[in-house]
């Protein structure tokens, strides 16, 4: 009984802001006439990943109680997720796309202060080495690089391409990694009682590091490329697990079907951000 009245309680906060965001993005994105939308919300979530990498994997500035979650670990990520994928990239996304002024970047920064701060009351958010004030000076020049990157991403400059590839790439690969650690398919980590924290600190890792290799494929034509990224990224896992560092508790046709899904999407969007359309 208290266990389900703490995920009542801690649980409907997260959930009732995913609530507002998610129609709010659709809407408003459906309305607007800008391109390449969906690219740079990917990229405005990856940029979200690489800072919330250090900071919470790292050195553990924060962490969220969602309560969604059984295992604590993967509650705590979920709760960044909903945070770094929904909340902010996604307020970014719309300030960029309707060109909003700095009046509306400082007011909207206040407001995530103000969460902040009420989700340090209600106990669902805790703050360790991080203070309030870094998010309120972090958040409002993270919604300014959403607009500079957006223009030059439209201006088709080819770092700005491949960069946005990049981090789209990054946040499918970052996402399918979580997705398979909560259903124990995936982990990293030497012995066999290592730490879940032990693994959101090397899965990341190796996602951005594949990613980097995913994206310099993708540019290559054919079937051959993929072919080579596909068997690259299947030995690499052999190797991991090999050396004890990864256990995969997944049958074989997932885990290729894992990294052809992978192999695919960066081709996808490589194809994608290089549109005239």
């Amino acid at each position: 009984m208290k266990r389900r009245k703490l995920v009542k309680k801690n649980s409907f906060p997260f959930l009732l802001l995913a609530a507002i965001h998610v129609p709010l993005f659709f809407i408003f994105a459906k309305r607007s006439r800008q391109k390449n939308i969906w690219i740079l919300l990917l990229s405005n979530i990856g940029m979200a990943y690489l800072f919330e990498y250090p900071v919470l994997n790292w050195f553990k500035g924060y962490s969220y109680k969602p309560y969604i979650l059984k295992k604590r670990a993967h509650d705590q990520i979920l709760g960044a997720i909903f945070s770094q994928a929904l909340y902010v990239p996604i307020t970014a996304t719309l300030l960029t796309l309707y060109d909003k002024n700095r009046y509306w970047k400082l007011g909207t920064t206040l407001i995530y202060y103000g969460i902040e701060h009420y989700f340090m009351r209600l106990k669902i958010y805790k703050a360790y080495w991080w203070k309030p004030s870094y998010t309120l000076f972090f958040i409002n020049i993270y919604f300014y690089i959403s607009d500079w990157f957006y223009k030059v991403l439209n201006s088709k400059k080819e770092w700005a391409l491949v960069t946005a590839q990049y981090l789209s790439t990054e946040v499918f690969g970052v996402t399918l990694l979580y997705i398979s650690a909560v259903n124990r398919k995936v982990r990293f980590g030497r012995g066999l009682h290592h730490s879940w924290r032990e693994h959101f600190i090397l899965a990341p890792l190796y996602s951005l590091i594949r990613s980097i290799f995913l994206v310099k494929n993708a540019s290559k034509p054919g079937l051959i490329p993929r072919l080579t990224m596909f068997l690259g990224s299947f030995l690499a896992d052999i190797i991991l697990e090999r050396t004890g560092l990864l256990k995969l508790h997944l049958n074989k046709l997932w885990n290729l079907a894992f990294h052809a899904i992978m192999v695919f999407i960066s081709r996808f969007l490589y194809l994608k951000i290089r549109s005239k359309k």
